[in-house]
């Protein structure tokens, strides 16, 4: 896999992020070294988000000391906490994105997503889209999109709005886009694809007797995923970004880490070949597990 295909996801740089996360938030100076090594090996895109605590400030402030433009930077708009967008949501977006274009330096965006797509189903969701719209048509932004979480809404987007980028989620565990089509149907769209959450939040590669018992129903295809890691012989971190990295549509894969050693180990992966088709019984289809925002708090426990 070329690194070129790596997008760095920024959220563990603002926030502790993480089913498997022991360590808290990424240091600031971590961060930095982070940073610089991925510059290094050729990885040019990230991906934060102004909900994602002091992200784009920290990478603002490292593009700042190394000169301007350095990564293409996807960012999201922010939380819309009632159940309309009207015109003063829609001033308080366009001075979040102002803000976030200031603090990460960068006179064009490369890509900017609804965060939560539902939004653009709430009364008045056209109007940001709109202006998203009118955003790109000013070069304020390159591409335009969403991120979903599964196949009826990204029916639902393609059917109302004329997106450039979908973020979704992509796992060994989590196939479920893969065998509906939907990669295929984007892709035949010219839509560029980013994959997200590609080790699930790190339970993928969480020793099985460290994971939280309200797991137990998935334990067993967790079991089977470590089992095939241990007949190819590699990691389940490999096993995992292999799988990813076998799907031909999928344009980047965003993948967050905690530290500089875990990025290494991802860039420094020997890809292997392996046939995804032959994997479809390492996956389920329950969002309740899938989706970590459906995922009972204590699961998070240190």
């Amino acid at each position: 896999m070329t690194n070129m295909k790596i997008a760095l996801g920024a959220v563990q740089f603002g926030l502790p992020y993480g089913v498997s996360n022991k360590l808290g938030k990424v240091g600031d100076s971590e961060v930095k070294e982070i940073l610089q090594y991925a510059l290094k090996k050729g990885i040019k895109t990230l991906d934060t988000a102004p909900l994602y605590g002091n992200s784009e400030e920290i990478i603002g402030n490292f593009i700042h000391d190394n000169n301007g433009k350095c990564f293409d930077i996807v960012t999201k708009t922010p939380h819309f906490k009632s159940g309309c967008i009207d015109n003063k949501q829609i001033n308080k977006f366009i001075e979040t994105f102002n803000l976030s274009q200031k603090i990460l330096g960068q006179e064009s965006i490369y890509g900017l997503l609804v965060h939560n797509c539902d939004d653009l189903f709430l009364p008045g969701g056209e109007k940001l889209f709109k202006v998203m719209t009118e955003l790109k048509e000013s070069g304020a932004v390159k591409k335009i999109g969403v991120s979903v979480y599964d196949s009826e809404q990204i029916d639902i987007v393609l059917d109302n709005y004329p997106v450039d980028l979908v973020q979704l989620p992509v796992s060994i565990i989590d196939q479920r886009l893969v065998k509906s089509g939907h990669l295929d149907k984007l892709k035949k769209l010219g839509v560029e694809i980013h994959a997200r959450s590609i080790f699930l939040q790190g339970l993928l590669l969480m020793p099985l007797n460290s994971i939280h018992p309200w797991f137990n129903p998935i334990k067993e295809t967790l079991k089977m995923i470590h089992k095939e890691a241990e007949k190819q012989n590699i990691s389940v971190l490999q096993l995992a970004m292999d799988f990813v990295n076998s799907i031909d549509e999928i344009d980047k894969i965003v993948t967050g880490v905690n530290s500089l050693e875990q990025l290494s180990e991802i860039i420094n992966i020997s890809p292997s070949f392996i046939d995804k088709n032959k994997l479809h019984n390492l996956s389920i289809n329950d969002p309740i597990f899938l989706n970590p925002s459906n995922w009972e708090a204590g699961v998070y426990s240190k």
